[in-house]
C-alpha cells in the first residue's frame, strides 16, 4: 500500500513538472506577442503590414518550368459512331434480347472489337432506362439472371 503511494505520488510530482514547463511556454509566447503587438503602432481601421523574410518568401503562381502534364489514356478510346434511339430500336429487333446480346449485335453492326464495349454498355444502358420511362421498351421478364427487353 505504501508502495501505491509513492508512485502516485511520483506521477504527480511529474505532472506538475510538465505543467510547470508548459506554464514557463505559455508566459513566453504571451510576452513575445505583447512585444510584437507594442512594436506595430498602427492606425485604427488599418491592417498591420507583415514583413515577410526574403529567405521565405513565397512566389505566386507556378514555379517556373513547371507545366501542368495532359492527360493520356492508356488505352486509346475508339471514336463511336452516333448511337441514338432509332439504332437501339432496330438493334432490339422484334425479339426479346438481354442486354449482354444487345451490345452484342450492336458492336457486330458498328464493325467494332471489344474495346468499345464497355461505352457501348453505357450507351445502352442510358438509352434503355430513358426507353423504359417513356414506354417504348418493356421489360419481359429474365434470362439467366439477365433482364430480357422487347418493344413495348
Amino acid at each position: 500500500m505504501k508502495n501505491d503511494w509513492a508512485s502516485l505520488a511520483s506521477q504527480l510530482r511529474n505532472e506538475i513538472e510538465i505543467t510547470r514547463a508548459r506554464l514557463e511556454r505559455l508566459e513566453a509566447a504571451c510576452a513575445s506577442l505583447e512585444a510584437l503587438s507594442q512594436s506595430e503602432q498602427r492606425a485604427p481601421g488599418k491592417r498591420a503590414k507583415t514583413v515577410q523574410n526574403p529567405v521565405e518568401k513565397k512566389t505566386r503562381g507556378r514555379p517556373k518550368g513547371s507545366r501542368r502534364q495532359k492527360r493520356t489514356p492508356e488505352v486509346p478510346r475508339p471514336k463511336l459512331p452516333a448511337t441514338g434511339g432509332d439504332f437501339w430500336l432496330s438493334v432490339l429487333g422484334d425479339g426479346q434480347k438481354t442486354g449482354l446480346e444487345i451490345v452484342n449485335e450492336a458492336l457486330t453492326r458498328l464493325q467494332l472489337d471489344d474495346t468499345a464495349r464497355d461505352a457501348m454498355y453505357s450507351r445502352a444502358g442510358n438509352w434503355f432506362n430513358t426507353a423504359i420511362k417513356k414506354g417504348l421498351v418493356v421489360v419481359a421478364g429474365e434470362r439467366e439472371g439477365a433482364r430480357v427487353y422487347q418493344h413495348a
